[in-house]
């Protein structure tokens, strides 16, 4: 099963399921706001892909919420970015507990081979 975490409104998600509908991919949406990714399983992601790339430190809600400023270490971070989901790069897509994070079509393609 293939699942896209993000936020509806985001331009990139709506990239996504565009792309993954013209390629007959079945997948399913999952907004973060509405049901966060567990802590275990956000942890394991950050395990394998890193804070640095996981966590979007462009987005209007890391400048909101002043963290650049507040000089945090890896593991404030990511209670940061487990309290506000809406701070992760997206997409997020999952297949079978391996993970593409950001939009890049041929990328994403790729990854769904």
């Amino acid at each position: 099963m293939v699942r896209l975490y993000g936020v509806p409104t985001c331009d990139k998600i709506r990239k996504t399921q565009i792309l993954l509908k013209n390629h007959q991919v079945n997948f399913e949406f999952v907004n973060v706001r509405k049901g966060p990714i567990p802590k275990e399983k956000l942890a394991k992601i950050v395990s394998l892909k890193g804070i640095d790339f996981v966590l979007n430190r462009n987005g209007i809600l890391y400048r909101k919420l002043g963290l650049k400023d507040k000089h945090l270490d890896n593991d404030q971070l990511f209670e940061e970015l487990f309290n506000e989901q809406g701070m992760i790069k997206r997409p997020l897509i999952e297949i079978d507990s391996d993970y593409h994070i950001g939009y890049d079509e041929d990328e994403i393609l790729a990854f769904l081979k």
